[in-house]
């Protein structure tokens, strides 16, 4: 029998994408009021693009980072262009993540593998970012959640339909950001910053590679039905 009560929509949520969601938000709001000269010091948003902004190219060669040069692979996550661009993708992550952290699995374990998995999704993408920088010689800086929730397009895809299904499901995303690519100047032209669409690719990349790995460690009987799909 159905009954008419809705549960909350945070009751229908794992903890961990709710609490990544969260931190997410707050360091953000943090950097966005700092930037913005609201009660923080300017230096502090300063300090956090220092630390945690993807940074290719040769303008950037030697630049200062206060956490060393792996942290910004990891941290540019927590840091957004505006509110605009945090509320996309943490509506991503509200909505991609719950189907890949059940897949994972509910409790400790499962957790660590979603945030796992989504750290490497996003060292993936920051690699791309880079090397693509460094391959044509322009200097960028790049930061927000979207490289590793790239990843989870390709997750969604492997639990609908296996390795045909991530493919499939990640195509449409990856000509769109090839797109920005070739189109990326005018874009910036238009919106007042440049997409970081190979961040983007290299997520999908790393979904695609990851997910079933993670998968087959922490969930090993959904493993076995995903890849007979």
């Amino acid at each position: 029998m159905l009954s008419g009560r809705r549960e909350p929509l945070f009751n229908r949520l794992p903890p961990v994408v709710v609490a990544l969601t969260a931190v997410i938000v707050l360091a953000s709001s943090i950097q966005l009021i700092s930037q913005w000269g609201f009660v923080l010091d300017p230096w502090v948003a300063n300090w956090m693009f220092d630390a945690g902004a993807i940074a290719g190219g040769p303008e950037f060669a030697g630049v200062y980072r206060p956490l060393g040069h792996f942290a910004p692979l990891v941290l540019h996550v927590f840091l957004h262009g505006g509110i605009f661009h945090l509320v996309m993708n943490m509506m991503a992550l509200v909505a991609f993540g719950p189907p890949v952290a059940i897949a994972l699995g509910i409790g400790r374990k499962g957790a660590f593998a979603f945030l796992l998995f989504f750290a490497g999704c996003a060292i993936a993408g920051a690699l791309f970012q880079i090397g693509w920088s460094e391959f044509t010689g322009q200097s960028e800086l790049a930061i927000g959640a979207s490289s590793a929730l790239s990843g989870f397009i390709p997750a969604v895809g492997w639990l609908r339909g296996g390795l045909k299904g991530a493919v499939r499901i990640s195509v449409p995303w990856v000509v769109i950001n090839l797109v920005i690519a070739v189109v990326g100047e005018f874009m910036a032209s238009i919106i007042g910053f440049r997409l970081a669409w190979a961040a983007h690719i290299g997520g999908v990349a790393g979904g695609i590679i990851l997910f079933p790995l993670l998968l087959a460690m922490f969930n090993t009987r959904l493993w076995r039905l995903v890849k007979r799909l």
